[in-house]
């Protein structure tokens, strides 16, 4: 009987922790592709949506995030860089368009998609909206979108 009650207590347990584990609502496809993909992938945190599930991750010191669609396929990866690894063309740009203070830097990223085509976005925040800009790799700078808060 005490076996009966130590097996049960155990189950219990280990249903308990799955159903926590946001890990458990991302598909099969999706964590073989991501295991296999990123390795060496630390500090897993899942995000699972109608449209993606989005996997925000530390690889090599750099924070990353893996985006999915719905049928399991990688489409995009971003990873957070430094201002100053923008084109110094670009830097010069945001500099003088959109000065600090009003505009504070809030976020840098480089999103590699599944053409493995390479964009960076600049986003910045004023006390009325936040604006993403979108650097090309020459340097120019494009207003991505703008959002007022």
């Amino acid at each position: 009987m005490k076996k009966l009650i130590f097996l049960a207590l155990i189950t219990v347990s280990i249903a308990a922790t799955a159903a926590t584990d946001p890990a458990s609502n991302v598909s099969f496809t999706v964590l073989n592709h991501f295991t296999a993909k990123f390795l060496k992938a630390q500090n897993v945190d899942w995000k699972v949506t109608d449209q993606f599930v989005k996997a925000s991750f530390t690889l090599n010191g750099k924070e990353m995030n893996a985006f999915y669609n719905n049928d399991g396929e990688l489409t995009a990866v971003t990873t957070k860089i430094d201002f100053d690894k923008l084109p110094q063309r670009a830097i010069m740009t945001i500099g003088l368009k959109y000065p600090y203070p009003p505009y504070k830097l809030v976020d840098c990223i480089e999103m590699k998609d599944a053409m493995q085509q390479l964009t960076k976005y600049v986003s910045l925040l004023t006390e009325n909206e936040n604006i993403i800009l979108q650097i090309t790799p020459n340097g120019s700078v494009h207003e991505f979108k703008r959002m007022y808060l």
